[in-house]
């Protein structure tokens, strides 16, 4: 699992924790006001939405992997329907004022107090679950846009868990092929030609260019000596019996006429 895919589980986990907090403090706050207050039941809808949208994002993908549901073009906008839900809920929270001033000012009445110290819970809760929603839907936007520009055509129907600080692709949607090791003499193969370069007998030789044969140097081996040649002509083999003939050369003054 690489970076983005643990810390994708890490922002979802602190978020659905936070919701289930803030989904008691607010029920808690609707027992005890009442109808007064419509920022404690609004708190109380947007967790369990939180809560129905969130699981189902860690679940399936972790037992389907590839699901709908886990599409960047699925996930990112109720993340973004979520950030915008939990800036309200904390926002009309802290806009009510129902207490002002520390919430020990009210220690004169431990159920006034134990009613502020929740109304604070709340609001610090429902803020920090808007940041948390807020960073994901920022940094997997970000990163789907690097995985766009870098050829990745089909980012948004892939699963979010896929996306990486550091994509590889290449501007044709193919995985990049890591550059291979420098052989002797600055010559790259082809990673996808080793298997015929193996097989060939002139592997390891740039291409365009014939291999060189090796000549040894002058000098280490004796010259070729040339086969002996006899000075008379060939008469056949001799035969068993048959009188042996000489061979005679012509006399000086035949050879100035």
């Amino acid at each position: 699992m690489h970076l983005f895919a643990m810390l994708r589980l890490i922002l979802l986990g602190t978020t659905l924790l936070f919701s289930l907090i803030t989904l008691g403090l607010a029920a808690n706050l609707v027992d005890k006001l009442g109808d007064q207050w419509s920022f404690p039941g609004f708190a109380v809808a947007v967790s369990v939405l939180t809560i129905l949208a969130v699981v189902p994002m860690i679940v399936i993908d972790l037992l389907r992997r590839g699901a709908l549901m886990s599409w960047v073009v699925v996930e990112l906008p109720i993340m973004g329907i979520l950030w915008v839900l939990w800036l309200s809920s904390a926002a009309l929270s802290t806009s009510v004022g129902l207490f002002l001033g520390d919430c020990s000012s009210f220690s004169f009445d431990s159920a006034l107090e134990s009613l502020c110290r929740q109304y604070s819970a709340l609001q610090a809760f429902s803020w920090l679950n808007w940041l948390l929603v807020k960073t994901y839907v920022i940094v997997t936007l970000a990163l789907a846009i690097l995985a766009l520009m870098k050829g990745h055509k089909r980012v948004w129907f892939s699963p979010v868990s896929d996306l990486s600080f550091s994509p590889t692709h290449t501007h044709s949607g193919e995985p990049k092929i890591p550059p291979p090791a420098t052989a002797p003499g600055g010559y790259n193969p082809d990673p996808r030609m080793a298997h015929n370069h193996s097989a060939s007998p002139s592997s390891g030789y740039p291409p365009n260019q014939p291999p060189t044969l090796y000549s040894p140097p002058s000098g280490q081996y004796p010259p070729q000596q040339q086969p002996y040649q006899s000075p008379y002509p060939n008469q056949g083999p001799a035969q068993y019996g048959s009188p042996v003939q000489t061979y005679q050369s012509p006399p000086p003054h035949a050879a100035q006429v």
